[in-house]
């Protein structure tokens, strides 16, 4: 393999990888993409973070927050999972 692919090769598995998928759990979060994309990709650990992060507001289709206890629970769910208020 040419040294110019294995260079390719490593920014891609070590840089870009993580960043593409930290911005994408952000973006479900409701947090800035492009900010998580550059933070994971330079420092691959923060995917973790970034992971285990409470959603930031309501993200139609990926989490929503029950109006009688506050804490949100996953798009699909019909009750909530704190408090057993149903989500409409």
């Amino acid at each position: 393999m040419p040294t110019n692919m294995m260079e390719w090769g490593f920014v891609l598995v070590f840089f870009l990888l993580p960043g593409t998928l930290g911005a994408w759990v952000a973006y479900t979060k409701g947090r800035n993409p492009l900010l998580w994309f550059l933070l994971n990709g330079l420092f691959a650990p923060t995917v973790m973070i970034t992971f285990f992060q409470r959603p930031l507001r309501t993200v139609e289709g990926h989490y929503r927050q029950c109006p009688k206890c506050g804490e949100f629970s996953k798009w699909r769910e019909t009750s909530c999972r704190f408090c057993g208020t149903g989500l409409s």
